[in-house]
């Protein structure tokens, strides 16, 4: 990946000994740049895959898969400084729920943008305009959860970091030039309450009772509900295993069809599963959850119609 002007060296934190050494940096500073990844399963599912924490000179990759418990420690402890993030809504939501935190002071750069006047103020977006410089989208949709991570998975990382620094001082010198325009003061002066706002439904967040495809398959019939919340059990723990033919293979569509035209027969389901890799690695555990009081009837038309 190309380098830019606002590329930081970092560091792996995979252990005790490396958290060890930058916990006294993240205290010693004033404003902390904070971003993570997850699996591909949600934030009401998903797992998280890596912290990447970034001052003025340095930036860190905290990984809590290998840090196994001293991932919440780690992340207790850097709640401590304030944070600047690129919208925290769904960031904070994966915090409170995976480890019951909330940092006690947040900046997020997307809220910034939007009270300018972006109307769009992604990442990649405010980077293009105000730092010139583009982020790639090879690795934005990462597969996290393998490991090792590849270099170019790790540069990556790293920079959606260190981006966020210098990201504010454009934000907050085009705030400064644009004060006296009367719209951009008065959603200035909202960014408080804005935040405040988030900070309390982040706080209430509770994750929902039910998979929005297993209320649908509710509609059909309590077996089609029964079945429908077992693949997606599976969709998520396979998921958050790293295991992306999960979340391509199953999606909702896919599991609503199966448990309306259940297959009779272990090759109709399997027929059903484009991926070979994922179908012959799940295709087991799948035709388990249809297997109870499955008929070994002939293949009818029904089976042939619903394998797409």
């Amino acid at each position: 990946m190309p380098t830019t002007p606002f590329d930081l060296p970092f560091s792996i934190v995979d252990s005790a000994e490396s958290l060890e050494a930058a916990l006294p940096v993240w205290f010693g500073s004033d404003l902390l740049a904070v971003d993570i990844e997850c699996s591909l399963t949600g934030i009401h599912h998903c797992t998280l895959a890596l912290l990447q924490v970034a001052d003025h000179e340095q930036a860190w990759i905290v990984d809590p898969i290998a840090l196994g418990e001293l991932a919440k420690p780690a992340l207790v402890a850097l709640a401590k400084v304030p944070w600047i993030c690129h919208d925290f809504s769904n960031d904070g939501i994966v915090m409170k729920r995976l480890y019951d935190l909330v940092p006690g002071s947040v900046l997020d750069t997307m809220l910034l943008a939007r009270a300018l006047g972006y109307p769009q103020p992604g990442l990649k977006t405010m980077a293009r305009l105000k730092l010139g410089i583009e982020i790639p989208k090879e690795e934005q949709d990462s597969n996290w959860m393998l490991r090792p991570l590849r270099e170019s998975q790790l540069e990556y990382a790293a920079r959606d970091a260190a981006l966020l620094l210098p990201l504010l001082r454009r934000l907050g010198e085009e705030a400064e030039a644009k004060r006296e325009d009367p719209a951009t003061a008065a959603r200035l002066a909202a960014l408080p309450s804005e935040m405040r706002a988030l900070f309390r439904r982040i706080r209430s967040y509770r994750k929902p009772d039910q998979d929005p495809v297993v209320a649908k398959a509710r509609g059909l019939s309590e077996e089609a509900e029964t079945r429908a919340r077992k693949l997606t059990e599976l969709r998520a723990a396979w998921g958050n295993e790293g295991d992306i033919g999960a979340i391509m293979e199953m999606g909702n569509r896919w599991i609503l069809a199966r448990v309306e035209h259940p297959p009779r027969t272990k090759e109709a389901l399997e027929r059903s599963i484009p991926n070979p890799r994922f179908r012959r690695k799940r295709a087991d555990a799948l035709w388990a959850v249809f297997q109870e009081g499955a008929s070994e009837a002939p293949e009818s038309d029904e089976d042939l119609l619903f394998t797409s």
